[in-house]
């Protein structure tokens, strides 16, 4: 039997982060089911209650303390869960069955939501791929991209024909820039800084301006797209850098269309739910290894803090991978001193 792996992650100073309002809303939920069933008083609702603390503790430090009933959160709901799931996967190291609950401690919050009026839907009801039965659930990987694979890709949207320039500008830009997909459906030809290859003041999260810069590779991309929007699609009428068409008429991409674009990335290396979130996370990922700066990886993604890179971006290493670490450095101080003497 393998052993459980144990976190203690939810210390006093991380609950003390929650927003308060959000407290109290989950509070008023509890005490109204309570009083339908108070014989699980001690033990249903005790781990509903400690499952929402961590959603509420998630939301204090990736979400800003978004509100529960924030319009925002009802916008990037599947995002939202889908980064809750990969946390409680690859920081707090939770089974299939416990993230399945957890799942459904912050779903029964929505649906007595709606029963009382506070809220007209369900942000994210039946938008996750999830399957019937807790011991059958499919949870969200998180894959953490090599070289290769990297390699794989690019190559593959270039040589495939059902993939277009858009699929290779999407790949391109979410690999250099390491940012959100919301930012990515809302990057615009206003936006563009193309000598300084960046968009600037994107909305990413809870009203934050941030920039998302990319490489010459993207560069040229995106001068191609442009020259092609400008002869033949819509003369570069609609704003949006990325578009597609409806009823006869562009318009701008809307993200679900980027994530099912991002999910077919996936099928090139034999990955079937590949998400945006892998992008994100290998390239984080990646500056870290490459540069051994954990503060770049931070600043890169955007976080506050360099533990919440450390955490749930950087990839833990086996220890065959930290003992070739350690030979590398070795050698190259045993070098350094050779070259001293």
């Amino acid at each position: 039997m393998s052993k459980v792996k144990r976190v203690k992650y939810f210390t006093k100073e991380k609950k003390a982060l929650i927003n308060p309002d959000n407290k109290k809303l989950y509070d008023k939920y509890l005490k109204s089911s309570i009083i339908k069933n108070k014989d699980v008083k001690e033990t249903t609702y005790k781990v509903y209650e400690n499952y929402m603390t961590h959603f509420l503790v998630y939301l204090a430090e990736e979400w800003d303390n978004i509100g529960l009933y924030e319009e925002e959160f009802f916008d990037e709901a599947v995002d939202i869960m889908e980064g809750y799931i990969a946390f409680c996967q690859d920081v707090l190291f939770n089974n299939k069955k416990v993230i399945n609950t957890k799942i459904s401690t912050v779903s029964s919050f929505y649906l007595w939501s709606m029963k009382r009026g506070f809220v007209d839907k369900h942000p994210f009801d039946k938008k996750l791929e999830r399957m019937k039965g807790a011991s059958e659930e499919k949870i969200i990987n998180s894959h953490y991209l090599d070289d290769e694979q990297v390699e794989e890709i690019t190559k593959g949207l270039l040589n495939d024909k059902k993939f277009d320039i858009q699929d290779r500008l999407i790949w391109s830009i979410m690999l250099d820039s390491a940012n959100r997909v919301g930012a990515i459906a809302r990057l615009t030809l206003s936006s563009l800084d193309l000598d300084n290859m960046m968009f600037v003041d994107i909305r990413e999260k809870r009203g934050y301006k941030v920039e998302v810069a990319f490489t010459e590779t993207s560069k040229v991309l995106i001068e191609k797209w442009l020259e092609a929007r400008k002869d033949e699609m819509d003369g570069l009428e609609v704003d949006a850098l990325f578009i597609t068409k409806y009823n006869g008429e562009y318009r701008q991409m809307h993200k679900s269309t980027i994530q099912d674009r991002i999910r077919q990335f996936g099928h090139i290396i034999g990955i079937d739910d590949f998400r945006s979130h892998s992008i994100r996370k290998t390239t984080l990922n990646n500056i870290y290894l490459k540069t051994g700066d954990l503060s770049l990886a931070a600043e890169m993604g955007n976080h506050k803090s360099v533990e919440t890179t450390r955490q749930a971006y950087i990839k833990p290493q086996s220890k065959a991978e930290i003992r070739e670490r350690i030979h590398k450095l070795m050698e190259k101080s045993a070098k350094e001193k050779e070259k001293e003497e």
